[in-house]
Order: structure tokens, then sequence, then C-alpha cells
């Protein structure tokens, strides 16, 4: 992407759409903050335990963007599925990444491929994609370092219940709307009343 004849934007390492307003790479460097700048982002979801970098973090002060952390050990093996990636973490990820209010969000770990492509992966279990076209696109990502742990993980993950508590809370804040619409309407119906009997009292 070319700002100006001089000045070409760089995106992070495995940068890509996911969807619209929600992004996905791997660890922003400085060089590719004009390019961020560009999203104007909400949010970030970091995948690592790591610190986030102080020039990251001062980047994300300077553009008002939120940084939401989810600590996930990059291994490659271990003695169950559940120590590898866990499944709470993701959850709580996948909550932050569907809320709109975040958008537009990036997602990223170190490199884009691994814990990225689970997140990505359950998202798109949740949108109601197909296993195959969910593991074409974590393959297209990982490249020959796919894992199969994480296929596993994304295949086995279940959405249901995720999908169940987002229809509850939907349904809340129809119910809240509902009865703030019913009240209001009350309130302007009472004031009206009482106009009119102000104006019928002092009627000449």
């Amino acid at each position: 992407m070319i700002q100006d004849d001089n000045d070409v934007l760089e995106p992070p390492i495995n940068f890509s759409m996911v969807d619209e307003g929600i992004f996905r790479s791997g660890f922003p460097q400085p060089p590719n903050f004009p390019f961020l700048k560009t999203l104007q982002l909400r949010s970030i979801i970091y995948l690592c335990p790591e610190p986030y970098p102080e020039e990251n973090l001062e980047f994300l002060r300077s553009q008002n963007i939120q940084l939401f952390q989810f600590g996930i050990e990059g291994k490659k093996e271990a003695s169950s599925l559940a120590a590898l990636i866990p499944k709470q973490t993701i959850l709580e990820a996948l909550k932050v990444l569907i809320d709109v209010r975040n958008h537009p969000v990036l997602i990223h770990c170190k490199r884009g491929k691994h814990r990225t492509g689970c997140l990505v992966g359950v998202l798109r279990k949740f949108q109601n994609w197909c296993l195959t076209s969910v593991f074409e696109e974590y393959q297209r990502f990982a490249g020959a370092k796919s894992r199969t742990t994480d296929l596993r993980f994304i295949e086995t993950f279940d959405v249901v219940g995720l999908r169940d508590c987002l229809y509850g809370i939907i349904h809340h804040y129809y119910r809240l709307a509902y009865y703030a619409s019913k009240k209001r309407s009350l309130i302007l119906y009472t004031q009206a009343q009482q106009d009119m009997q102000t104006h019928q009292h002092y009627k000449p």
C-alpha cells in the first residue's frame, strides 16, 4: 500500500483481513506503525504471555487503542491438548473478538500462525464455516509448520455455549431497551397530560 511517492506503508508479517473490522498478523514492529494507523484500530488482541514492548504501548496510547492480552504459551508439545491451548483463554479472547464495540481489531501473536490461527479458526466455527474451509485457512498461514494439535483443538472446540450466551446477552439488552422505551413513553405521556391541565387551568 502506497501513501505517496516516497512513503511506502509496510504491513506486519502475515497480515490479512479476516472479516469486516477484523484483521490478523504477526507481531507488529515500529516500521509497521504507519500502516496500522490507516486501519483506525480500536483494539488489539495479543495472544502471547510476554509483556508488550514499551514502544508498542506508546503507539497504542498515541492512537487510543485498547490492548487485550491473553497469555498463551507457544508450546509445540504438552501432556494434553488443554495444556497446549487453554480453551477458557481462547473463549475469553473470542468474546472480545466478536464484540463489535472493539472493532476495528487486530489479532496477533508472534508470527501470526498458530495461536492467531486457533482464535481465527474458532471464530470461523462461530460463523458456521465448514471444517474443510476452516482448516484450509489455518494451513494457508501456518504453511509447513501446520500443527495437528491446533487443528484438533479447532475441531473439538464447542461454540454452542458461547452462541447461547451471546443470544442471552442480546435478549437481555433488547428487554432493557424495550422497558426503557416504555418508561420514556409513559414519562412523555404524563408530561403531556400535565401540560394540557395547566393550559386548561389558565384558559381565559
